[in-house]
């Protein structure tokens, strides 16, 4: 008679043999597991403590909510080294590939600490032979949301903003000789990409633009340790823009640097407005932040300014504006105080007071000189979050 030790190896064999089809390859020993908040899942090797039986086959298939990511630690993993690890092995995929394509493979003793890129992972345990077997034990745990975190305390006529009070602020550089260094301002939306308006690229040359991130007194260069300066791989200019007037609709674009955007506590991506998309933001407070000059033709600023500008009613821009329209565009007026030149393209950031994060509802636009009497025309990113969405399909957006 089998003892109930070898009748479960001979169990584990027939539910994770390897049968051909990816899916079909895992067999019983394939698990989903939805990764709550405040909550800790354990991933570890079939009799674990004990080894592992030859040729098994097992995947953990890891999904948190959009926007949140998963974090995989790996106390123990003890599998037989080999080289490339071709007999055994811990395959993880970070953006979650169930086919574990882009999997990274570990064997060998030790541990092992990671992070999903987006909301799911993909862990596999691979045995590809008739090996002495193995043992592995992780934990996964989910990682929040980290969209809109910004630093509190209780442009024209505006006020400095703390050192990377707003974590997201980036602004647009020209290298070029000629170039007049920071020209317009940008929001950091994911690790690749901000957004900034379309008017701002026109009669530009890619080669020469950057992203300016985690700045603040750009004559110091030291009064922020996050600072970093990414050059640019491609503009993605809104369809529907045209450059033939200063006072277009569609004043939208997304830039993608070259490298990647490292997220730290000075630098990080804001909110998209996805759960207010149809709300009416008329009578609200909007903050806004920009190097731009302080007055009209006067200098720029060396540290970013920020502003509260009140949303009001779009019959104000109708009247003095024949273009405005009143679901792409944001119109804003408050007294002695405005955005300004180059300026353009930066945030109109809305802060939650439920959760505190600030959420990116417009980005600056045109006006009539600037802190008249006279409202201020702003590119109305509600009415284009899903258009960022479709242009950036490979990035998840915090629902918060």
């Amino acid at each position: 008679m089998e003892s109930k030790s070898s009748l479960g190896t001979v169990l584990w064999l027939v539910c994770c043999l390897l049968v051909g089809a990816a899916d079909a390859q895992y067999g019983g020993c394939d698990y989903a597991i939805d990764v709550a908040s405040g909550q800790s899942y354990s991933l570890y090797s079939p009799y674990y403590g004990a080894l592992y039986p030859a040729y098994t086959q097992c995947r953990w298939t890891l999904r948190t909510t959009p926007g949140s990511r998963i974090s995989l630690s790996c106390s123990d993993i003890s599998l037989p080294l080999t080289t490339s690890c071709n007999t055994d092995r811990l395959v993880v995929s970070k953006t979650g590939q169930s086919n574990l394509s882009d999997g990274q493979s570990y064997c060998g003793t030790g541990t092992l600490s990671t992070a999903s890129t987006y909301s799911t992972m993909v862990v596999a345990l691979q045995v590809l032979g008739a090996t002495q077997g193995g043992r592995f034990f992780c934990t996964a745990t989910k990682i929040e949301c980290q969209c809109g975190m910004r630093r509190t305390r209780k442009i024209v006529n505006g006020e400095e903003t703390l050192v990377n009070e707003f974590p997201m602020m980036a602004a647009l550089v020209d290298g070029s000789k000629s170039g007049e260094g920071i020209f317009c301002g940008a929001t950091i939306i994911t690790n690749f990409h901000a957004v900034t308006a379309a008017h701002c690229y026109m009669g530009r040359s890619i080669a020469n633009l950057a992203l300016l991130v985690g700045e603040h007194d750009i004559t110091t260069g030291s009064d922020s340790p996050y600072t970093a300066l990414l050059l640019l791989a491609s503009i993605k200019i809104h369809e529907g823009y045209s450059s033939a007037s200063s006072t277009s609709t569609n004043d939208i674009a997304i830039v993608r640097t070259r490298t990647e955007i490292v997220f730290n506590t000075g630098v990080g991506p804001v909110c998209l407005p996805i759960k207010f998309v149809g709300a009416s933001f008329v009578g609200i407070q909007l903050e806004a932040v920009g190097w731009g000059t302080l007055d009209y033709g006067a200098p720029k600023s060396n540290v970013p300014m920020k502003v509260t500008l009140g949303v009001v009613s779009p019959a104000q821009c109708t009247a003095l504006y024949p273009s405005f329209s009143a679901t792409q565009q944001l119109c804003t007026l408050a007294p002695s105080k405005d955005t300004c030149q180059s300026d353009s393209g930066g945030p109109l950031f809305y802060t939650d007071a439920y959760n505190q994060r600030a959420y990116l509802l417009g980005t600056i636009g045109y006006g009539i000189a600037c802190a008249t009497d006279r409202p201020s025309v702003n590119t109305n990113v509600l009415y284009y979050t899903q258009w960022i969405m479709d242009n950036t399909p490979e990035w998840n957006y915090c629902y918060q």
